[in-house]
């Protein structure tokens, strides 16, 4: 009885009609002694069964000839030799066994392995208000994440671009790969490298910023309806640029580098900054609510660099000495008077 479904297993397999798991017991079943006897008294048994139909034509054996050899061919590129008429029963039972037997068991073992699809799981990393962090991409490039900030990365870059999402503000520093340019999306504007240090703003609701601290970065925005990518700027270390999504209006200036580097060791640098501007990078800073009460010093233009490594109430004491605005502070809300 087990050999009868042994044979059954052997029939299906030369058919190729055998699922995974047959096809597993098959390559068990034919380390066993024995094994091979059987196999061929199967093939014996449906060759005799075969040959009892009427012969066929020379033509048949050419056509089924050229058809295995098709067949093979997908697989090897070795053509089947020219068979005899008085073999090609049994060769081409061989064949069928090789071809959609153990051919089918090894293509279905790679395509299980290689045509998977890879998945590429996406990170992402958000700072709270009064937070920052450093995170290491995968190709080693290094991210400082500013506070109110929030990136998406890949587990690891597959492309041929290293892509990244950034909404608020970081500093890169892109590991060199000329044959993978890294590309950050912020919005409708994308900023492309091939391996410098850059800082970019683009928070939600305002103008992006890119300045470059080292080598040279490209500065590109997405034509709306098109998707064609319209270049703005070509930055080289100092050169920054500001533009408004809204508007369409993009301003061009030189920041010192030294501010560049700076704002990632916490130090805040405002340079014809008006007030009402640099109280909202405080308190994004500090994780603290900034009330203005006297509106008109809103517009004072600030020329000052502050540490943001200190506490909050050195930095108000810098601008009540610069602007003569007393301060209050009430647990997290800090009202200017």
């Amino acid at each position: 009885m087990a050999q009868e479904t042994d044979k059954i297993l052997i029939r299906k397999f030369i058919a190729g009609s055998c699922t995974s798991q047959e096809q597993e017991r098959m390559k068990i079943f034919m380390e066993q002694p024995g094994s091979q006897e059987l196999f061929d008294q199967v093939m014996d048994e449906d060759w005799r069964a075969f040959k009892k139909e009427a012969p066929a034509t020379d033509e048949y054996i050419l056509s089924f000839q050229q058809r295995l050899n098709k067949r093979h061919d997908e697989n090897n590129t070795n053509p089947f030799p020219i068979i005899r008429r008085n073999n090609f029963y049994r060769y081409a039972a061989v064949w069928t066994v090789l071809i959609f037997g153990f051919a089918s068991y090894g293509l279905w073992q790679v395509k299980k392995e290689t045509v998977r699809p890879q998945t590429v799981s996406i990170l992402s990393s958000h700072n709270p208000n009064g937070q920052r962090s450093t995170i290491t991409l995968s190709d080693s490039s290094v991210v400082t994440l500013g506070a109110g900030s929030s990136i998406s990365y890949p587990e690891r870059f597959t492309d041929s671009t290293r892509e990244v999402s950034l909404q608020g503000e970081a500093f890169f520093e892109i590991t060199k790969n000329p044959e993978k340019p890294f590309i950050v999306q912020t919005g409708d504007v994308q900023t492309k490298v091939l391996g410098t240090s850059f800082k970019i703003e683009a928070f939600k609701g305002q103008k992006i910023a890119v300045a470059v601290a080292t080598g040279k970065v490209q500065v590109d925005r997405k034509m709306a309806g098109s998707g064609k990518l319209e270049s703005l700027a070509v930055l080289l270390p100092g050169d920054a640029i500001g533009f408004n999504p809204v508007t369409g209006l993009k301003t061009n200036v030189n920041i010192p580098v030294v501010e560049l580097t700076g704002w990632k060791k916490g130090k805040l640098t405002f340079t014809g900054t008006p007030l009402g501007e640099m109280l909202k990078v405080l308190e994004r800073w500090y994780n603290v609510k900034i009330e203005l009460r006297n509106k008109q010093i809103g517009r004072y233009m600030m020329n000052v660099q502050l540490d943001g490594t200190k506490p909050l109430t050195q930095s108000l004491e810098i601008l009540k000495a610069t602007t003569k605005a007393g301060y209050i502070i009430k647990d997290k809300t800090v009202i200017i008077q």
